[in-house]
């Protein structure tokens, strides 16, 4: 129920958050972000009928897509106008899946060997903490989105495969450090917001081969569901994540 909310939050929002994306500098970030030619709230977006339209018209030129750099793309990726119809889903891997297959922008992320390092350098300037006391509910809902995002991509195997130890280790680290933030927002990012993070360092655990938590992902089976979901995590499992994540930083 909450997720159908945050999708009807977000369709309801999402026009508002994509002219802001036009102002992005073609240098944010010291990357060549793509900036999407038709915007949402504009009559170009309204006048579209059709699904396909939308996503024809969000597709990345193969002839700028390839020469992008990966910092670039990470950003394009994020801004990607229809990213969050990964809501409309019943659980996150679904709904990344299906959006996977719309965007040329994701495909072309997942091929970058380097991805999963500028996804990181990224997430650490994110502060879940970092909340305006002035914000609207909408600027909260939508910062609580961004985090949803970023973590839902760098859960997926093709993005984890490619760090290095050093790099496990770096994402576990800033996973903890959001999740710790977000517990103590837990009004503005909720169950999902944890979801998110849990399911972020809980993917990382098991793609860096740590032992102790193979052992419990092979005898749990409501553990073995939210690693391949990214929902349903039960609030044992979420403070065995946490305690094996812990673990696994002060072996290293």
């Amino acid at each position: 129920m909450q997720r159908i909310l945050n999708y009807l939050l977000a369709s309801l929002f999402l026009p508002l958050i994509f002219i802001s994306c036009t102002d992005m500098p073609l240098n944010f970030n010291k990357s060549d972000v793509y900036v999407y030619p038709i915007k949402g709230g504009t009559p170009e977006w309204q006048a579209f009928t059709t699904h396909d339209e939308m996503l024809k018209a969000c597709q990345v030129p193969e002839t700028i897509l390839n020469t992008m750099s990966t910092a670039g793309l990470v950003e394009t990726v994020l801004t990607y106008p229809l990213y969050e119809e990964w809501l409309a889903y019943n659980y996150p891997q679904q709904g990344f899946e299906a959006i996977k297959t719309q965007f040329n922008g994701i495909r072309e992320l997942f091929n970058r060997k380097d991805a999963g390092e500028k996804l990181i350098e990224k997430y650490k300037t994110m502060d879940p903490a970092a909340i305006g006391k002035d914000w609207t509910s909408e600027q909260r809902g939508f910062d609580s989105m961004s985090f949803q995002n970023i973590e839902i991509l760098m859960a997926q195997d093709a993005i984890l495969a490619n760090l290095s130890e050093t790099q496990y280790n770096d994402l576990i680290k800033q996973g903890l450090i959001k999740i710790q933030a977000k517990q103590q927002n837990q009004s503005i990012y909720g169950i999902n917001g944890l979801e998110s993070s849990a399911w972020v360092i809980s993917k990382a655990l098991k793609q860096a081969k740590f032992e102790t938590f193979l052992q419990k992902f092979q005898t749990d089976e409501d553990l073995q569901r939210f690693l391949d979901t990214g929902s349903f995590l039960s609030d044992t499992d979420l403070n065995q994540i946490l305690s094996q994540a812990q673990q696994y930083l002060n072996e290293k």
